[in-house]
């Protein structure tokens, strides 16, 4: 899975490279913060010995950041 997190993070700024100037793509930060928190998580647990708690621990850690920010958003 470590594979395909990286492909989401590497993607984005290829495109940005091959195209230019993209005003909806979110190139910066995002990629090291996806890069950084798969790798994080594998050293909690293996990817290839568990897919499913990795794949769970992957998941809740985006939704609490995703709740978090909301909650930033909303309240400002």
């Amino acid at each position: 899975m470590m594979v395909a997190i990286s492909d989401s993070s590497f993607v984005p700024p290829l495109i940005y490279a091959v195209f230019g100037s993209s005003r909806h793509m979110a190139v910066g930060t995002i990629a090291a913060a996806s890069l950084l928190i798969a790798q994080t998580i594998q050293t909690v647990v293996d990817p290839v010995e568990d897919p499913t708690l990795y794949l769970h621990l992957i998941f809740t850690t985006t939704f609490i950041t995703g709740v978090f920010q909301a909650c930033l958003g909303f309240f400002r």
